[in-house]
């Protein structure tokens, strides 16, 4: 597509923009956690810090906080999705979804990022991380 509109005047349907092909320059890989993901991670960690367990309402918690206007709960976030991702099969869980979702999602070039250096909390190395 190569206007807002068809032919006909009309937008494109939300089925035409899930199917096309999208580019994404700039992607944080600890930003787009499954809500049901960090509550398993959470478990399997004994990370207990979560402000909710349930998968639904830590979704809303996720969605409200980023909508909020406010920088200092948009970044408590991170706190929560970093603070399950300090085990290497957690970051590859983490990884594989993201790669599963952006794909899901019609995305065939994404430059996904992460900073190695905060996944060193439960003694993983740089490289280990980064493996």
């Amino acid at each position: 597509m190569t206007s807002k509109t068809d032919r006909m005047g009309n937008p494109p349907s939300s089925d035409q923009i899930r199917r096309a092909p999208k580019v994404l320059l700039h992607d944080h890989l600890d930003g787009g956690l499954r809500p049901g993901t960090i509550v398993d991670l959470a478990r399997g960690t004994g990370y207990t810090q979560l402000p909710e367990t349930d998968a639904d309402r830590l979704g809303v918690w996720f969605r409200e906080s980023a909508d909020s206007g406010s920088l200092e709960r948009y970044l408590e976030t991170f706190s929560h999705t970093v603070g399950v991702m300090q085990t290497r099969e957690a970051l590859a869980r983490v990884a594989a979804e993201c790669a599963e979702d952006l794909a899901e999602d019609g995305v065939v070039y994404a430059e996904v990022r992460y900073a190695p250096e905060q996944h060193l909390e439960k003694g993983l190395t740089l490289e280990e991380v980064v493996e």
